[in-house]
């Protein structure tokens, strides 16, 4: 054997081993990865909890210790309070944490006809001054939560005394940008096709064949992934579906639309329903608590479509219009929170200094 044919041998045993390595790793890290952390808020004191806030709403939500900076934790579209369960138990030193199920998701009412922002706003509302006894709270909300929050603050300001802003969609959900964001590509188009049909009932297994993400990963890595979850979903449809060696960040995908939520509250974010009567200027400009912006990595496919919450400009001009912010910028997916929970935890404990 040549040197040079030592050398090659050498170079692809070792990504061979590299590869194994990093399955390995990937296999240790998505054990339990999303119930772990929530079993162990459990263990610190977390407590689930629901209250009926007027007749026909329910409100789901997870409590922790009653001490500290009153706090309302709220999800992203499709998600539940769980989500957050990475960081709960790193914000008690500061904070008395409520964390809930938005409408249309999770234990709490799905009601079609509460899911406008400046309903659930309203409620909201009700909520945090029940639960926190009529004490001004502070909120951090991601994705579709950030707006939410930041609509709550504008709308209540009496009753908020800080927000945190997870990566917001703001401006790349008005109906002129939407189209041509991975959001609304990758899955609004296909809420009105799966509430007609009723040959496939579970959302994620109609969902996996028409993904935007076969076109990155390629339709044989895709399908393989398809054919995985799939089975797992009509197996056991209750538990999230799970291939561990891909890592976590791959299982998001379909872990991220595999719990709870009502697709008729989907609906109302496709056909800007939602929106109704919320102006996201007027409300950024109306805010007048402190802020914290966490906005997530941008990035661009070579469509020029939008594969990321919201571009530098619309950061920017979300900073300029809110008076008292503060930007944090983090090389992350669109869940910070999940994907850098010590981060996420170090903006939020920072935060509590500046509004004690």
């Amino acid at each position: 054997m040549s040197v040079i044919q030592i050398i090659l041998v050498n170079a692809i045993a070792g990504i061979v081993l590299s590869q194994g390595a990093r399955v390995l790793v990937n296999i240790a890290k998505t054990k339990n990865y999303f119930w772990g952390p929530v079993d162990a808020a459990t263990k610190a004191g977390f407590v689930e909890k629901h209250v009926e806030l007027r007749p026909g709403m329910l409100i789901n939500y997870a409590e922790g210790s009653a001490h500290g900076i009153p706090l309302l934790l709220v999800h992203g579209q499709g998600m539940t309070w769980q989500d957050y369960g990475p960081v709960l138990t790193k914000l008690t030193s500061s904070y008395h944490v409520v964390a809930v199920d938005c409408h249309g998701h999770g234990k709490s009412t799905w009601n079609p006809e509460d899911y406008t922002a400046n309903k659930m706003v309203d409620d909201l509302a009700a909520f945090g001054q029940l639960v926190f006894n009529g004490e001004p709270f502070a909120a951090s909300g991601h994705s579709s939560g950030g707006l939410l929050v930041a609509r709550l603050a504008a709308l209540y300001p009496d009753i908020v005394r800080g927000l945190v802003i997870e990566d917001a969609p703001f401006f790349s959900t008005e109906p002129d940008r939407a189209p041509k964001t991975y959001a609304y590509i990758d899955g609004f188009d296909f809420v009105d096709a799966f509430l007609a049909q009723d040959t496939e009932p579970d959302w994620v297994c109609f969902y996996m064949p028409r993904s935007y993400w076969r076109r990155m990963f390629g339709r044989k890595l895709w399908g393989s992934f398809t054919r995985s979850v799939i089975s797992q979903r009509h197996a056991s449809p209750q538990r999230l579906p799970l291939i561990r060696w891909v890592g976590v960040s791959i299982n998001r995908i379909w872990e991220s639309l595999s719990h709870p939520c009502d697709l008729r509250f989907s609906k109302t974010f496709a056909d800007f329903s939602w929106f109704s009567d919320f102006d996201q200027t007027q409300t950024l400009r109306d805010i007048q608590c402190p802020t914290v912006f966490i906005k997530a990595t941008t990035r661009f496919n070579k469509d020029g479509v939008l594969l990321a919450a919201l571009s530098e400009q619309d950061c920017d001009r979300v900073d300029s219009l809110l008076p008292a912010n503060e930007t944090i910028r983090v090389r992350s997916s669109h869940d910070v929170h999940f994907e850098h929970p010590r981060q996420f935890a170090h903006t939020m404990l920072s935060f509590a200094e500046r509004i004690q």
